[in-house]
Formats: C-alpha cells, sequence, structure tokens
C-alpha cells in the first residue's frame, strides 16, 4: 500500500454509515499507518455535525488510540467555506481539539449573513445548475485565499467540486501557506490541465478516500489513476510513501515556541 494515511473521512456523527471504530478498524485492516476522522462542519443544513456530539467524538478518539495503538487516529472536520470573506464554520477554541483542518465548498450550507447568502451562497448554487461567470470564479477563488490566510487550514478537499475557481491561484496561496490540495477519492474535480496547472506551483498535494462508509476508507482507485495517467510525481504526494506533516502541527509549535 503506497499510501500510509487516509485524512479525510466521515461517520455517523455527519453523513457517514459507519462509527468512528469501524473506520479505525477499516483502516487498519487495509494496512494504514494513519487515519483522520473528519466529518462535515457545523454550518451543514443536513450533514453538519452536532456541538452537542464532541466531547461523545472527543472521547471516543481518546479510548481507541488506547484500544489501537497501531494506528495513529486523528480527530479533525471537514469545515465548509461559507463566505466571499473566507469564513468557514469553525471557532478559534476549536483548535484545541482539532487534529487535522479540512476545507471545502458545500452546498445546502448556512452562512454569516443574509449578505453572504446573496453574495456567496446563492450565486454559487445557482451557477452550479447554469454556468459560472469569470466574475463568480473570481470572487470564489479570492475566498479560498483569504480562509487560507485566516484559518490553519491543512488540506482544500476536491477543489473545484461544486464549485468555480482558479486553482492554480489556490494552489499558490496553499503553497505559501503549507496546505495541501486534496485529490479525492470519489472524484477529482479539476481537469486535467488544472492538475497540470496546480503541478506548476509548489503546492503539496495528498490522497484521501472521503469515505462515507468504512469499506470506502482506504479506497485510492480514482485518484491514483489521475497519477498514473498524468504522471503526477510522487514525491509531491503528501503521503505516498511517507507520513505528512500538516500545517497546524508546525503553526502550533511555532505559537508555543513564542510564548
Amino acid at each position: 500500500m503506497p499510501i500510509l494515511g487516509d485524512y479525510h473521512t466521515h461517520t455517523v456523527f455527519s453523513h457517514g454509515h459507519g462509527s468512528i471504530e469501524d473506520n479505525v478498524k477499516a483502516a487498519i485492516s487495509g494496512g494504514l499507518k494513519e487515519i483522520a476522522i473528519t466529518d462535515h462542519g457545523f454550518y451543514h443544513d443536513f450533514y453538519g455535525v452536532r456541538r452537542m456530539d464532541l466531547g461523545n467524538m472527543i472521547d471516543e478518539v481518546k479510548r481507541l488510540r488506547s484500544q489501537y495503538p497501531q494506528i495513529k487516529i486523528y480527530l479533525g472536520i471537514e469545515a465548509n467555506l461559507v463566505s466571499s470573506s473566507g469564513d468557514v464554520d469553525i471557532e478559534e477554541s476549536d483548535y484545541e481539539w482539532l487534529d487535522v483542518l479540512i476545507c471545502g465548498y458545500h452546498k445546502c450550507t448556512s452562512t454569516t449573513s443574509i449578505k453572504e447568502y446573496c453574495n456567496f451562497l446563492l450565486p454559487n448554487f445557482v451557477s452550479g445548475i447554469t454556468k459560472f461567470s469569470a466574475k463568480q470564479v473570481v470572487k470564489n477563488t479570492d475566498a479560498y485565499i483569504k480562509a487560507l490566510e485566516r484559518y490553519k487550514i491543512d488540506i482544500i478537499s476536491h477543489p473545484n467540486y461544486g464549485i468555480k475557481t482558479d486553482v492554480k491561484e489556490i494552489a499558490k496561496a496553499a503553497a505559501h501557506y503549507g496546505t495541501l490540495l486534496e485529490l479525492n477519492g470519489k472524484k477529482v474535480s479539476m481537469t486535467d490541465e488544472e492538475i497540470m496547472s496546480v503541478l506548476e506551483t509548489n503546492v503539496g498535494l495528498i490522497i484521501d478516500s472521503d469515505a462515507h462508509s468504512p469499506e470506502k476508507v482506504g479506497y485510492f482507485g480514482v485518484p491514483l489513476s489521475y497519477v498514473d495517467r498524468l504522471n503526477i510525481p510522487k514525491e509531491r504526494i503528501a503521503n505516498f510513501n511517507k507520513l505528512p506533516v500538516f500545517r497546524s502541527k508546525n503553526e502550533r509549535a511555532d505559537d508555543k515556541s513564542k510564548r
């Protein structure tokens, strides 16, 4: 197994069909060294994690770390990009329990104001049905870059899924901050040309399953087919025969050293 960790998986706490332990056991069975539990963010109208469940999730991950020491278990979240200002649906206090922060755009989320609903969410929802204007692409790209500036985002999940952006510009910003771009296990939403443009930057890539059921944990066939077909350099992939060091870990270490 050349991919050593799966850092994007869902459970019954959001849109998944298995427990946290089910995902962990599937990862062990598949030979993975690490797994992250990254359920959907709090603002998702249908599948978001409920804050009242966080304590149970944290306790469950602590228990499983003791029970399954052969694998490293991260607790994270797949936060939602919810405004043109780069807002995502976490709070500063969430960094205390977050081991990994993924961020992506999803339909059917709440936002910070009626203005942002009309300015960001609604235009993207409609454009996803019709066509994205050049102006909307610029606005979406700026929103991602602002989010990268404001939050310790480790992974941009499924770039261009449900939204249209200039992925090369996002990749430049991500490279600057140490954020990885995901090649998603369910669907790679970038075109071949967009992937090649991303490779012209210094951004790192990561391959994840985006599993919504335990049997999909560790399934990487879709992104690996892109790696082979487009000759994507293996050394650009953060979890290919190695383990990633996430941006948030580096920034937290820097924060502690400054105290």
